[in-house]
């Protein structure tokens, strides 16, 4: 049994065929091949038939009678086996691998089958009449090389089944008394060397399209995997604008379960996927934005969602006048730009506007100088008295706290339009435009009664700070920094007077020096 079922899988091995191997998965289909037509099986079990049932109409011998019975019985058999692995492959065997076992159970069948259409040829050909030796020859030529070309996915089984049925031709036509019958073994040899060309040939092509198609469908199923899993959304629309190509993750980028239709337009697509879903237009005007998108230069479009979520769909153009579009959900992307824009323009700590913040909107301001009503652009140079102990002896968590806190007692008492700027460790400048000196005056005395009350610190106790003010009015300066440092100024003066004061920026030739004030 051993030795038995060595030889059968030998005889359906599919071998390599040049630089291809010949794998599982394309092994199981080149099996399936024995049995998925049976017509070709069919017919040439009724040819070999007929020839039986002729030989025994015309010769009248007992051998005839045996091979006619014979051959239907085996004709019978391979396609009970064909017929009957097509009803296990279909009712879905669990078996490891049904072709390979039907495999087995179907090569030994024919194998006999063709030795028996050879020893019938053979004793057709042996035989007085050469009508009949004749056609056996004839028929069993045109059923082995259907076999050559039917069942060349297994090489070795197919020219078994050739050798068997040709060999004994051979010897019928050596043991024929008839002077001349030796004439059929040079043509038998070459048909034989033909057939194996013609099997080997057929092996080969089919192995190489097996293999192509086993890489292709590799390559298909990759592609679908990355298409699938990608964090992106992935269209490709053709030169008619209409979609060929989209993956899952398109439509759930735009919180759709919809499914994608391929030759939908892409501006209906988009349409579709963001009706009652987007923030800003209806679907008619996201239609109408996608289909003028897709007219101009590639460009982004970006696409703001009612939950709050922003797309960006880029095109790419392709040679052929197709597009390939991403879709990116850019959320994070804008919050992180819009993140960095404010930490470029404000301070960390305090969330207020920082130094470059502050020249540029001084710069805007002394530029529309011209266009004031009377009032004077004018900047308050704040510094905190007592910062640095607060500092030493709580700590720099302690001191940072006390700075948040600040830059939020600003907040509260500036006016709209007036701008708080942190510039320094414990320096701030306060901007007002279209001011007085009366007014400034009063608005340093409330920042310095706010900035002086008490602070409550994370770790439960309380400090005190008090903040001197130096103020500047514009005077026709040039820049931003001559403001900026005449106000400097008037809080050197500040300081000197003793701080918790405020004083105005007076000339050097001016006779009175400002005006003072103290907070007890």
């Amino acid at each position: 049994m051993a030795v038995r079922a060595s030889l059968l899988h030998s005889v359906i091995a599919t071998p390599p065929s040049g630089n291809h191997r010949v794998t599982d998965a394309m092994r199981r289909p080149m099996l399936s091949t024995l049995f998925d037509d049976i017509r070709p099986m069919f017919l040439s079990g009724l040819a070999s038939g007929f020839v039986a049932a002729v030989a025994l109409l015309r010769i009248h011998q007992t051998w005839a009678l045996v091979w006619l019975v014979v051959d239907l019985c085996l004709l019978a058999a391979r396609v009970g086996i064909a017929r009957a692995y097509v009803a296990h492959r279909d009712a879905g065997d669990a078996s490891e691998d049904p072709a390979q076992t039907w495999a087995m159970r179907y090569a030994p069948v024919s194998l006999a089958a063709c030795l028996l259409l050879g020893l019938g040829a053979m004793g057709c050909v042996a035989s007085p009449d050469v009508e009949l030796g004749t056609l056996s020859v004839m028929v069993a030529g045109g059923v082995f090389g259907g076999i050559a070309s039917r069942n060349a996915a297994l090489p070795r089984l197919a020219l078994s089944q050739i050798t068997l049925g040709t060999l004994p031709i051979g010897v019928g036509a050596l043991l024929c008394m008839r002077p001349g019958a030796w004439i059929l073994l040079p043509p038998l040899a070459i048909y034989l060397a033909a057939m194996r060309t013609v099997v080997q040939r057929h092996y080969r092509v089919l192995v190489a399209l097996m293999a192509t198609r086993q890489r292709n469908a590799e390559l298909a199923a990759r592609f679908d995997a990355a298409l699938t899993h990608m964090p992106h959304g992935l269209l490709m629309i053709d030169a008619q604008q209409r979609v060929i190509v989209a993956n899952p993750r398109t439509a759930q980028l735009f919180g759709s379960g919809q499914g994608i239709a391929f030759g939908t337009p892409f501006a209906d697509l988009v349409a579709t996927l963001g009706a009652d879903r987007v923030a800003e237009p209806g679907a008619t005007d996201l239609r109408t934005r996608c289909g003028a998108w897709l007219g101009r230069e590639p460009a982004p479009l970006e696409i703001t969602l009612a939950d709050g979520r922003q797309l960006e769909l880029t095109r790419h153009q392709v040679p052929d006048g197709s597009a390939v579009i991403i879709v990116e959900d850019v959320t994070a992307r804008r919050r992180a730009e819009r993140d960095i824009r404010h930490l470029a323009r404000h301070d960390a700590l305090t969330g207020l506007p920082n130094r470059h913040t502050l020249h540029a909107e001084l710069k805007r301001l002394l530029a529309r100088r011209a266009k004031r009503r009377g009032g004077a652009l004018a900047v308050m140079y704040l510094d905190l008295d007592g910062f640095k102990p607060i500092n030493d002896t709580f700590g720099h968590h302690a001191g940072d706290d006390v700075l948040t806190q600040v830059a939020v007692r600003l907040a509260k008492t500036l006016q709209h339009g007036e701008l708080a700027a942190r510039v320094g460790g414990d320096e701030f400048v306060v901007v007002v435009e279209e001011t007085t000196a009366a007014t400034c005056a009063q608005l340093a005395a409330q920042i310095i009664g706010q900035i002086s009350a008490p602070y409550a610190l994370p770790i439960g106790t309380t400090a005190e700070l008090g903040v001197s003010i130096g103020i500047a009015l514009d005077g026709g300066v040039e820049t931003p920094d001559d403001l900026l440092k005449q106000a400097d100024r008037a809080l050197y003066d500040a300081k000197s007077s003793g701080k918790g004061v405020y004083r105005f920026y007076a000339a050097p030739r001016a006779s009175t020096g400002g005006v003072t004030l103290h907070v007890p």
